[in-house]
Formats: structure tokens, sequence, C-alpha cells
């Protein structure tokens, strides 16, 4: 639930694909104009596409042989997609849409929240199932750094494996007890209340959660309010 205790962190992790940026609206456009479907159609077909690229990422985690790269699994999940909607894209046009992954819009607020976090003079830093690869060339399309990119192929798991939240950590030095995650699906911030890290939940879509003891120290309809609740 949120609340109006005040905290100040030594480091804030965002999940990126969630809660920083919108994957729909900068993924459907591409989609459109490579299968010439209307916008409605597209966009349909990239929430399945997403849908499966997450249950492909925990089928990686379940199996425990091994992370199957971010890549791969959105791949998959795209080639997938296509042959259920009986779509044929060629290689070059494959490519072109996993790499739309490393050009997403942030959701509207984003942008002057970080420029805000960053004046503050907090550290900030991706935690994120993206590979490093990938996040490295997200981060450059976007108009201010990261402090940090922490990666799951540095930990071999997807979240909300616990070992996502102890990246910070084991890389950086920094206690979960002093560190906020900004998590915008159910899965994230379960990973993170359980784990104990802090979590801030951006929750744009009004979902509940199925076990209520997972909740959340603060939960808002965006980002907004991520300055208010810091000293």
């Amino acid at each position: 639930m949120s609340n109006l205790i005040k905290f100040k962190p030594s480091l804030i992790t965002f999940d990126v694909y969630s809660a920083l940026v919108d994957i729909y609206v900068g993924l459907t456009p591409v989609f459109q104009g490579i299968t010439n479907m209307t916008y409605e159609k597209s966009l349909s077909i990239v929430k399945d596409w997403r849908s499966k690229q997450m249950e492909t990422l925990q089928l990686s985690n379940s199996l425990n042989k091994g992370r199957i790269s971010f890549y791969e699994c959105t791949k998959k999940s795209l080639e997938y997609v296509c042959i259920i909607n009986n779509l044929k894209i060629n290689k070059n046009e494959e490519v072109k849409l996993i790499s739309a992954w490393n050009n997403l819009p942030l959701w509207p607020e984003a942008q002057n929240v970080i420029h805000e976090l960053i004046k503050k003079d907090y550290k900030i830093a991706i935690l994120s199932n993206g590979d490093q690869e990938m996040l490295e060339n997200l981060n450059k399309a976007l108009n201010f750094d990261f402090d940090s990119i922490l990666s799951t192929e540095t930990n071999g798991y997807y979240k909300p494996h616990p070992s996502v939240y102890e990246l910070p950590k084991n890389v950086l030095g920094i206690d979960k007890k002093n560190t906020l995650h900004v998590a915008g699906g159910l899965g994230d911030v379960i990973g993170s209340v359980s784990f104990g890290l802090p979590c801030y939940w951006s929750n744009r879509n009004k979902d509940i959660l199925i076990d209520q003891k997972y909740s959340p120290d603060y939960e808002y309809k965006d980002l907004c309010n991520l300055i208010k609740i810091l000293i």
C-alpha cells in the first residue's frame, strides 16, 4: 500500500520494460510497418509476443540448464506469434523487430522524474531481465545515463529469482536496505518484496497482487510520486 514514509536510498534501481518504457507504443508501429496490419491487430500480436516472451523467460528459469539469452527468448517468442498468426517475415524484418527493443519510448513522465533524481544526486541503475548489450543500447538512446546497468545475464536467472535482487549488493556493494527498486510488473514486485528489497510499484494497469503479503512499500499509478517519497 502507498504510504508517506520518506526514504533516502543509496541506490534507486529501475525495471526497464514495464516501469520505465512503453513497450507497446514502441513496438506496435514497427510491427505494423512490416506486416501492413491495422494498428489494433498489430498491438494485439505485440501483446501476445510480450506474453510469450515472459513465458519463455520463466521456462529458462525452471529448466535450470543455464540462462537462455533475452535476445533468444525474444526471437523464439516472435517466431511463435508469427506461426500462430500465419505471418511470414524475413530475416531482416526479424532483426528489425528485435532491434526495436533497443529504442523504446519512455513513459510520459519518466524523463522528468529521472532528471529530477539526477539533480538530487541520487544514484540510479537499471535492474532488468534484458541482456547487457541490449540494455546498454537502450541506455544510449535515452537523454540521460544510468550510473550502472545490472542485467540478469550476470546472475544467470530471470526475475523473480532471488539472485536478481542480490545484484546491487554483489556488483555494487550496496545493501538491500539501502536500495529502492522501482517495479512495473507483478512478478517484479513479488520478487523484490520477497527478497526484502524496498519497492515502489508503478502500477499503470491497476493490477492486484494475488497475495497481499507481497505488497510493496509504495504503490502509485505511475512514476510521478517517486520524487515525493524521497528525502
